[in-house]
């Protein structure tokens, strides 16, 4: 599992139980010789599990990687080493048990223009932002204290968010002042230097960019000089670009810009000069750098890009960008940055074959953007109560997923995200949604993908932000952060198996529609998306495998994405399998989406040139087939859906209707165990915003994903599987599992969402049916309190944006 060559070849030995061996990130680890490091703290993991298995001992190291990023307005240029003692003082505790990667990423002007306007002078200044628009932006000049959940119904949050706002700043911004490249060379070896004295050894330091020629509106000076190596498609820095004559010397070309050379060529070598001449370590391309439409699935073309030429040539001019940027100085480290939304959307919607570029050797991080809260949490921001609720905690969940399986075959370590506060914008995650966070922290941990060999997990986690204006995150603040990243990165050394539904990417399809794309035409292949709007009901889902390991890994329950174009033997495999009444769900549009033979084997048809690409409300109608599981849902709603042209075509039962074409159905003939469905469609009307209640999103009804989530847990119960009682419309609530070493049984709980009740009442429920084997005693690991199972239920009770980490008492 080692850069290009890593195809994962099954071993004629293996077996199921084999197979579960735990990898936590293997391909990383063997990359960097580290695994005789991690075997040894799976050992003294396991030997600790008996008695404490949430929390890493005092001894234990832990092979993962540990970032954060600050802003340099931050450091003071007056007394760098001063500040350089403060950073080490207050974040000392978040680096010291990791055996890893260990750094910080320094903001420095958002933009490119650091590193193309670097001269090769030290005494040259750097171009910062003055500040004045984000003055203008944020009218306070600072931030507002933001603790504390706010209460009440919609309407009464609403009028606290406003009055929140209307209160003086209390945490003044602090200018950037001026710096040169002098000065941040010496901040880098300080750094540096001060970490090896507190014995964390080979400590880096990066920087970042955004694609964009501006940040919070103030255009950049490099950007207004070259305005031609931007897209003119969505205003992103653009990789294929060529950039005009320029004679001005510059630190990599001291003959300055030729005309006509490639923007990727240029930075790739303005890189390796500043890198080297100051010791930067890192460079992260962050939003708009390869993925130019951010927080949202879709590109610069629209919702999907129109042609397979403009998806090649996308693509190779990222892994252009990436590759001389890391040949420039193959000492320092390439990463890149997730746009937050719809992992399928990176190259259905982007035109960016993420896993190619990574195939290629050349990137070495990944890093899901899951800034969950800052999205999901209602009143954090100023302008925008309702934020963007398709970048909310459970999606972030699918995305993180879907990047895990295109990313599983590769030497990349993938990251996830921990949010603090933020040190621009006005939202403050960690202080108001703390269990949330926590939550998030230990579901991405264990964000797992099911290998023919085993299990892997994330590498690392980036953690941002530091600071917030003068103000860093407090003693208390890194305890939080250090205590829970650190005992869930050894929680998930030490897990064994992931329980309940497995999502499939299918890579194939993927390719095939690529090779194909055409404007307007997709095939409902947003698993991602698909499934955590599903979820957000209690279906345990938190594993994802790949289409052609279907043969070599076992589920609960398989989702497959879109099973269409798969190779030949991808869909014998599937075919097999639900012969085997192995219990298997086929999501996508099912007369294009979906290989014929399959569709027809689960009870439907499809005529693909029938159908409309128009998506418009439509109305559907649920038949009586799973009312037994499921409480509040209407019999008639509406979904945002295109015109569908789907018949039966087999002995199936019809869960729910659109227009009269039958779209979610349950086969349970002939020893089956099979679902098909074609979901809704998450609203791509032109014009509609995302900054709205997702149930307004959804066409202001859960409906449909509540019954596919019923449909679900009907194949689950039969299996005698972790399941829900019962799934209430009212009732949402985010469920995993997973058992480590010694038999523990883990059950992560999470109140989590927003926007689909306007009532007072915050407090969730639910009711899990859980496997006869299982204790009847559990324990909530992060408070002490006591769970009983009662004749195979468990009862979970959730206040207001609660968490919960249930342990099985005894194990």
């Amino acid at each position: 599992m080692n850069g290009s060559d890593s195809h994962i070849t099954p071993l004629e030995s293996e077996t199921p139980l084999t197979r579960r061996c735990v990898l936590a990130s293997a391909g990383t680890l063997m990359l960097n010789g580290w695994l005789s490091k991690a075997m040894s703290g799976l050992a003294l993991g396991a030997r600790d599990e008996g008695r404490n298995t949430e929390a890493a001992s005092p001894g234990v190291p832990l092979p993962t990687d540990r970032w954060i990023e600050i802003d340099i307005n931050w450091f003071t240029q007056e007394n760098i080493p001063g500040a350089v003692e403060q950073f080490w003082d207050r974040f000392f505790p978040l680096y010291t048990k990791v055996q890893g990667y260990r750094g910080v990423i320094v903001n420095l002007a958002w933009t490119v223009g650091p590193i193309m306007e670097w001269s090769g002078n030290l005494e040259q200044k750097i171009s910062l932002p003055s500040g004045s628009v984000h003055d203008r932006w944020q009218a306070q000049g600072g931030w507002v204290e933001e603790r504390g959940l706010l209460v009440g119904t919609t309407d009464e949050r609403m009028r606290e968010a406003a009055a929140r706002f209307a209160k003086p700043a209390n945490v003044p911004r602090r200018p950037y002042g001026v710096w040169t490249y002098g000065d941040l060379k010496t901040l880098i070896a300080l750094l540096k230097q001060e970490g090896a004295r507190r014995d964390i050894g080979g400590f880096k330091v990066g920087t970042f960019n955004v694609g964009g020629p501006d940040i919070y509106g103030e255009k950049a000076s490099w950007s207004r000089r070259h305005p031609e190596a931007y897209s003119t498609d969505a205003q992103f820095f653009d990789p294929n670009a060529t950039l005009n004559a320029d004679a001005t010397p510059l630190g990599g070309l001291p003959q300055g810009i030729a005309e006509g050379m490639a923007v990727y060529r240029a930075y790739a070598v303005q890189w390796g000069s500043l890198s080297r001449a100051i010791g930067l370590d890192a460079i992260l391309f962050r939003d708009q750098m390869g993925l130019p439409v951010a927080y949202r699935r879709a590109g610069a073309w629209g919702p999907l890009a129109p042609a397979p030429e403009i998806m090649r040539r996308a693509t190779e001019g990222m892994a252009a960008l990436v590759r001389d940027t890391k040949l420039a100085n193959p000492d320092a480290l390439v990463m890149m940055y997730s746009n937050g939304a719809s992992a399928v959307g990176d190259w259905r919607a982007n035109g960016l074959d993420v896993e190619t570029i990574a195939k290629q050797g050349h990137l070495d991080v990944w890093i899901d953007q899951t800034w969950a809260g800052a999205w999901n949490e209602v009143g954090l921001r100023e302008t925008d109560f309702w934020n963007s609720p398709l970048q909310g905690w459970t999606y972030q969940l699918g995305y993180m997923l879907v990047h895990a399986a295109i990313l599983a075959e590769t030497k990349v370590r993938h990251y996830s995200l921990v949010e603090t506060f933020d040190a621009w914008e006005d939202w403050d995650v960690l202080h108001t949604a703390p269990e949330r966070l926590r939550w998030g922290i230990w579901a991405y941990s264990h964000a797992a993908v099911k290998t023919p060999h085993g299990l892997k997990f994330p590498a690392g986690s980036y953690i941002s932000w530091a600071n917030q204006g003068g103000r860093l995150l407090d003693e208390k603040d890194v305890l939080f952060l250090s205590q829970n990243i650190n005992a869930a990165a050894h929680n998930a050394q030490v897990t064994t198996e992931v329980l309940g539904p497995t999502m499939v990417y299918s890579r194939s399809s993927m390719q095939w529609q690529a090779d194909h794309a055409s404007a307007g035409h997709d095939i409902n292949e947003w698993i991602d998306e698909q499934v955590f709007s599903a979820a957000k009901w209690p279906l345990p889902v938190l594993s994802v495998t790949r289409s052609e390991w279907l043969p070599l890994v076992d589920s609960d329950l398989f989702i497959v994405q879109a099973p269409s174009h798969l190779q030949p033997h991808e869909t014998a495999t599937i075919k097999q399998l639900i012969e085997k009444g192995q219990p298997i769900a086929l999501f996508g549009n099912v007369a294009c989406g979906i290989d014929p033979e399959l569709a027809r084997m689960a009870g439907l048809s499809g005529d693909c040139a029938k159908e409309t690409d128009v998506i418009a409300p439509r109305r559907a109608e649920a038949t009586s087939v799973i009312d037994s599981i499921t409480e509040n849902l209407p019999q008639s709603f509406n979904v945002m859906s295109r015109g569908l042209a789907n018949r039966l075509s087999g002995e199936a039962n019809v869960v729910y209707f659109v227009n009269g074409n039958p779209v979610l159905l349950i086969n349970r003939t002939r020893g089956r165990k099979l679902i098909i469905w074609d979901p809704p469609e998450l609203v791509r009307v032109k014009g509609h915003p995302t900054e709205v209640p997702l149930s307004e999103i959804w066409g202001n009804t859960g409906t449909p994903y509540a019954l596919a989530a019923a449909a679900l847990t009907t194949l689950l119960a039969g299996e005698k599987k972790l399941h829900a009682s019962k799934i209430d419309l009212r009732q949402t609530m985010s469920i995993a599992a997973w058992k480590t070493m010694n038999g523990a049984v883990y059950i992560l709980a999470g109140n989590l969402e927003e926007g689909l009740r306007d009532d007072a009442d915050g407090t969730r429920h639910a009711t899990l049916d859980l496997p006869g084997s299982w204790p009847g005693t559990w324990q909530d690991v992060w408070t002490g309190e006591s769970h009983y199972r009662r004749q195979g239920v468990l009862r979970i009770d959730l206040a207001q944006a609660a968490s919960a980490l249930l342990r099985a008492h005894g194990t």
